[in-house]
């Protein structure tokens, strides 16, 4: 579990306290604030995830994870190069 898995599910709990906190005290404006702070922190989480993804393919994988970067460097450089 990294940093981002730690700090988003963190936010994903605060943002579900705070949501109920502006259902109950009928704070639309907490409840929303909330519903966003718990969003963010599920989307950090799964970032944190993917990147755990990565680094493992990258460890067992070193090769394949290398001919992919280059692929998608070739790919990004011939969608830029058709804006012209």
């Amino acid at each position: 579990m990294n940093e981002d898995q730690i700090r988003g599910a963190a936010n994903t709990i605060g943002g579900r306290v705070q949501r109920a906190a502006g259902a109950l005290g009928g704070d639309h404006g907490l409840e929303a604030e909330g519903a966003i702070r718990e969003t963010a922190g599920r989307v950090q989480a799964k970032a944190g995830e993917a990147v755990d993804t990565a680094r493992d393919v990258i460890a067992h994988r070193p090769l394949g994870a290398i001919l992919s970067g280059f692929g998608v460097g070739i790919l990004v450089g011939m969608l830029l190069a058709r804006r012209d």
